[in-house]
């Protein structure tokens, strides 16, 4: 299915705009949903190279059994005569566990993550191209509190206070992050609440030298959130705790900041929600899926971005 692309904005005819856009290509597989027992492992994915017209979703959603991460029996007992030790994170979520909705990271992979935008690794900063020190670090604490603002902070992503996050990159951006703001932040879906818990962060940011008078910071991170069930019944993390992974090439280009890039693949969501460009948890909707095998990146930002997908 093809979306009709919108006139574009007049803002969007700008030279300098669109220096730094290119149309961005989403692939849309909306199709009609069975209803059947809760579905896993449910995953957006999509690619967006700056956005000036509007596109789809590749959407995904895969199984796997429970680990033993999550056997009660390999996590306490009394075969550890009162010695208290952390088990080391797991790298998958299972269908069915136990979550305690007062920890509810404990026993997934991001259980040591940092919380908060403190699990974003910033690199010290280093003359860089033509860019010193300083300004590579006044960089850095831009695109961190732009991460920051999208992703974490509620007015935007519950509130969907979309003007927090648009004031912070140039004038000639603003336009389009008005107009598309799923494209450039998380939109937690209407009726969903996240658990009074901090979302957890990993991921680093990374600098280079671009084109004449541009400093380039690239991004790549995940966020998990969790989400409250209410009277929902949970049969494992997966059913509240999307885990959303990000690439991303942030530009700043005279003293101007632009989203040039971004690539993201959104695990444990609905995909129902996904195609409105919201985020709900996997709880809200029931769908009968393909099983797929994990992949290394769905939890590590060093491991190269996945590709899988499912989604009807």
């Amino acid at each position: 299915m093809t979306d009709d692309l919108p006139d574009p904005h007049p803002e969007l005819l700008d030279p300098d705009w669109q220096r730094h856009a290119e149309k961005e290509a989403w692939v849309d597989y909306r199709k009609n949903r069975a209803k059947a027992r809760r579905g896993r492992r449910l995953t957006i994915i999509a690619a967006v190279l700056v956005v000036l017209a509007g596109g789809g979703y590749a959407f995904v959603q895969w199984g796997r059994s429970t680990s033993e991460h999550y056997d009660p029996a390999s996590s306490g007992g009394d075969g550890g005569a009162g010695v208290t030790t952390t088990p080391p994170a797991p790298t998958t979520l299972p269908d069915y566990a136990r979550v305690d909705l007062s920890h509810p990271f404990d026993n997934t992979p991001a259980q040591a993550w940092k919380e908060g935008i403190a699990g974003l690794t910033i690199p010290p900063a280093a003359k860089t191209g033509s860019f010193s020190a300083q300004q590579v670090g006044s960089a850095l604490d831009k695109v961190r509190h732009a991460i920051e603002t999208a992703t974490l902070d509620p007015e935007v992503t519950q509130q969907h206070n979309i003007e927090k996050y648009a004031k912070l990159l140039a004038p000639g951006a603003r336009a389009d992050v008005r107009a598309k703001p799923g494209s450039y932040t998380v939109q937690i879906a209407d009726g969903f609440r996240l658990l009074p818990v901090s979302p957890r962060v990993n991921g680093t940011l990374t600098v280079s030298a671009g084109r004449a008078g541009e400093l380039l910071v690239h991004a790549d991170y995940l966020v998990a959130y969790a989400f409250d069930p209410g009277s929902e019944r949970v049969q494992g993390p997966g059913d509240i705790e999307p885990f959303l992974r990000y690439q991303q090439d942030y530009a700043l280009d005279s003293g101007a900041l632009w989203l040039d890039g971004s690539h993201r693949y959104f695990l444990d969501v609905a995909c129902g929600a996904g195609a409105e460009d919201k985020v709900a948890p996997a709880f809200s909707e029931q769908l009968v899926v393909s099983s797929l095998p994990g992949e290394p990146g769905q939890f590590d930002p060093a491991q190269p971005m996945p590709t899988g997908e499912n989604c009807p």
